[in-house]
């Protein structure tokens, strides 16, 4: 009896592998027996990548190269990591805060997406593979207040924020290189704000204002939709998409489609801190000059004060897409964490 053709390992690379979603993915894709690649900024040696290489899981081959291409060895690095690759997860992008201005924005977003699909191509001619291109993008590519609309895939992009503005421009690179490349199909996420274990900064910082009874509401009374989504629930739906021939060519709006109003959200944690909620609301353009004082960047405040609903039916359909983590249970565990930093911190003090 002949015996069945070995099939062959599949081989996947992250970039942006030391992220929350990042580890996510990496762990999921590791389990399913892949072979997992992951692409980091900086040398082990470094303080900031000791962090990364610290938080790859067991199993994961490192590549450390710029994907800006601001090093001579950048693109020999990217090329060998996207050698014989079948499914790239294009996470790495520089986030709006003072420390990245537009240019920065513009050369990773933007570049650094053409170097990686340039790289993929280099190093695969000849080669009979094919790859999906999974990309991370944002809601924020449709502007943040849309409070009379239900944003779908096709509603019209409006992005009001440099950050916004370089994930719409990275977009259409990969619209335009899969038109020229048909070998490569994409799939593009427009992920709403990520909660979770790895993503609690801006949260605790309203946090403490609601605690400190600093926080107000912005332009209204708190009836204004924010959209979030789970790290888990992140990584589960772009792990069932990479798999899926249906997904190919394909954007699809990827939060837990949940319109929490501003209200609740601050209701649910002012009872967990067991303080009175907000009750004062500002102008939006007063707003703008208290954010400062209070430390919180462009995009932390253009979130509070957004009005967005987003439907996710598309990918419902699709994969079967359904979040499993909720606000109620998962938001609160972030609060708790918050409480515990927070009394160790008034010990310490």
């Amino acid at each position: 009896m002949p015996l069945a053709p070995r099939k062959e390992r599949v081989i996947d690379l992250v970039t942006g592998g030391s992220t929350g979603l990042g580890a996510q993915l990496i762990s999921r894709l590791l389990k399913r027996g892949h072979e997992v690649r992951a692409l980091l900024l900086h040398q082990p040696s470094a303080s900031i990548g000791g962090h990364e290489w610290r938080s790859l899981p067991v199993g994961t081959i490192p590549y450390v190269a710029d994907i800006a291409q601001q090093n001579s060895s950048d693109q020999k690095v990217l090329d060998a990591a996207c050698t014989s690759v079948n499914n790239l997860f294009h996470l790495a992008a520089a986030t709006y805060n003072y420390n990245n201005p537009y240019d920065k924005l513009v050369n990773v977003n933007v570049v650094g997406t053409e170097n990686i699909l340039n790289a993929y191509k280099r190093a695969n001619t000849g080669l009979d593979t094919h790859m999906h291109f999974l990309f991370a993008s944002t809601v924020s590519v449709y502007g943040y207040g849309r409070p009379n609309e239900v944003l779908r895939e096709e509603s019209a992009l409006k992005p009001q924020s440099p950050y916004a503005e370089s994930k719409e421009m990275a977009e259409k690179v990969i619209l335009s290189f899969s038109e020229a490349y048909h070998k490569i199909p994409y799939t593009i996420f427009r992920l709403g704000n990520m909660y979770g274990p790895d993503y609690k900064t801006s949260f605790f910082k309203v946090f403490k204002l609601i605690e400190e009874k600093k926080m107000v509401y912005i332009g209204g009374s708190g009836t204004n939709h924010l959209t979030f989504v789970h790290e888990e629930d992140a990584a589960d739906a772009m792990l069932e998409a990479a798999s899926n021939p249906k997904c190919f060519n394909k954007i699809y709006n990827l939060t837990d489609g949940v319109p929490y109003t501003v209200k609740e959200l601050y209701n649910i944690v002012a009872k967990k801190l067991n303080v009175q909620p907000p009750r004062r609301s500002i102008p939006k353009f007063v707003g703008k000059v208290v954010r400062r004082i209070v430390q919180m960047n462009f995009d932390e405040f253009e979130f509070i004060a957004s009005d967005r609903h987003i439907d996710i039916s598309e990918l419902s359909k699709d994969v079967g897409f359904k979040p499993k983590r909720s606000i109620n249970v998962e938001g609160v565990r972030l609060i708790e964490e918050f409480e515990r930093g927070h009394s160790k911190h008034k010990k310490v003090t």
